[in-house]
C-alpha cells in the first residue's frame, strides 16, 4: 500500500493585508486578523504570535511526521481543519491525520479521517484512503469497515494494480470469514488465489502478504468445515464421519502448506500454528467423542485410554508443526507475531499433557 505524505504540491495561498494595529485598542487577549487564506494570531499577554496559511500548517505537520512525531503533528492538522475547512489541502490533511491516528491505534477516528480523505476528487488520494479504511477494519477486527472500503473502491471504479487486487480480495475473504460466512469467504479467497496462482506469480507481486493471507483463509475454511464433522462412538454414521473429517484435515494441511510456500513469514506462522491446532483438535474429537449411553465407567476408560495411545501420532504431528513454527520465527526474525506466541504456549501445554499421561 502506498503512503501519501506529500503527494501533491499545493500552490501557496495569497496573503490578505490587515489594518495597522494600535497597541491597546483590541481588548481581547488573543487577536486574530483574517484574510482570505491567511491568519495572523497574536497575544497581548505573552507578546508572541504566529502567522500561517493552510499550506504552512500542512508543511509543519508533515515535518513532524517525517521526524516520527505524530503526537506533535495531530494538533497542527486539527488546527488546519478548524481554521481552513474549505482549503484544497484538507483531504490530504485528513489522510495524514488518519495515518497518525492509526499509528496510535485509535482505529475508529483513523477510519473517520480516511473516509473524509476519500471524499477528495483526486482519485489517487481517494484510492489510498479507501484501502486504508479496509486495512483499519482488519486491524480493528471490524469486518464491516473492510467491506465498506472495498465496496467504495469498486463503486468509484478506481483502477487497481494486480497486487492491490489481491489485497482487496484477500481482505474481503478475511472479513467474510470473521463474519462467519464461509461460502463468501471461500469465493473471495479463491478469487485472490486465482490472481496469483503459482509461487512464481506470488513472487512477481510487489508484496506477498495478501497472497499468503488468501491461502491461509482458504485453508482455515476447510479446517472449520472439518471441525463441523461430529463423530460419535457406535453410531451408524461413525465410520463415514471419521473418513470425512480426515479427508478435510488432509486437504486443509495441503492448503496451509501452500500458504507457507507463499513465503510471507507472518502468515506462514499462522499456517503453522493452525496445522498443529487442527491435529490436536482431531485427536480430542475422537478420544473425547460421545460414547454409547449404556457404557459404564470402565468401558469409557478403556476406550479413551486405548484410543489415545493409537492416536498419539496426531499429537506428535501437532508438536512438530508448532516447533517448526518457532524455528521459522527465529530464523526469519519475526517478532510480536500472535501466532508465534500461541505456538509457543501450545508446545508447553502439549508437553505437559503428554508428561501427565492419557
Amino acid at each position: 500500500m502506498r503512503t501519501l505524505l506529500l503527494p501533491l504540491l499545493l500552490a501557496a495561498a495569497g496573503c490578505a493585508t490587515a489594518g495597522t494595529r494600535t497597541r491597546g485598542t483590541v481588548p481581547a487577549a488573543e487577536r486574530t486578523l483574517r484574510g482570505e487564506e491567511f491568519r495572523v494570531v497574536g497575544s497581548t499577554a505573552t507578546r508572541d504570535g504566529d502567522a500561517f496559511d493552510a499550506q504552512l500548517l500542512f508543511d509543519r505537520a508533515i515535518a513532524h511526521m517525517r521526524a516520527q512525531r505524530c503526537a506533535d503533528a495531530l494538533p497542527v492538522l486539527d488546527q488546519l481543519l478548524r481554521q481552513f475547512p474549505a482549503s484544497a489541502v484538507v483531504p490530504l490533511a485528513q489522510y495524514n491525520r488518519g495515518l497518525c491516528l492509526q499509528r496510535a491505534q485509535q482505529f475508529a477516528p483513523a477510519a473517520d479521517a480516511m473516509r473524509e480523505a476519500a471524499r477528495s476528487s483526486e482519485n489517487e488520494l481517494a484510492h489510498d484512503a479507501l484501502l486504508r479504511v479496509a486495512a483499519l477494519g482488519e486491524a480493528a477486527q471490524t469486518p464491516a469497515w473492510v467491506i465498506e472500503g472495498t465496496d467504495a473502491l469498486a463503486a468509484r471504479a478506481i483502477p487497481l494494480t494486480i497486487t492491490e487486487r489481491v489485497e482487496v480480495a484477500a481482505r474481503r475473504a478475511s472479513a467474510r470469514l470473521a463474519q462467519g460466512d464461509l461460502d463468501a469467504a471461500d469465493r473471495e479467497s479463491t478469487a485472490a488465489i486465482a490472481l496469483a496462482p503459482t509461487e512464481e506469480a506470488v513472487r512477481a507481486l510487489d508484496d506477498d502478504t495478501h497472497a499468503a493471507e488468501a491461502r491461509v483463509v482458504a485453508a482455515e475454511i476447510t479446517r472449520r468445515r472439518a471441525g463441523e464433522v461430529r463423530y460419535e462412538v457406535g453410531s451408524a454414521e461413525a465410520e463415514g464421519a471419521i473418513v470425512r473429517r480426515v479427508q478435510l484435515v488432509m486437504h486443509a494441511h495441503v492448503q496451509f502448506n501452500e500458504a507457507i510456500r507463499a513465503g510471507n513469514p507472518d502468515w506462514a506462522a499462522a499456517a503453522g500454528f493452525r496445522i498443529g491446532e487442527m491435529y490436536r483438535d482431531l485427536y480430542d474429537s475422537i478420544v473425547g467423542a460421545p460414547v454409547p449411553a449404556d457404557w459404564d465407567d470402565r468401558q469409557r476408560e478403556i476406550y479413551r485410554t486405548r484410543t489415545a495411545e493409537r492416536l498419539r501420532p496426531l499429537l506428535q504431528g501437532a508438536l512438530r508443526s508448532w516447533e517448526s513454527t518457532l524455528v521459522m520465527a527465529r530464523r526469519t526474525g519475526i517478532t510480536g507475531n500472535t501466532w508465534v506466541q500461541r505456538a509457543g504456549e501450545a508446545v508447553e501445554r502439549l508437553r505437559a499433557a503428554v508428561a501427565a499421561g492419557p
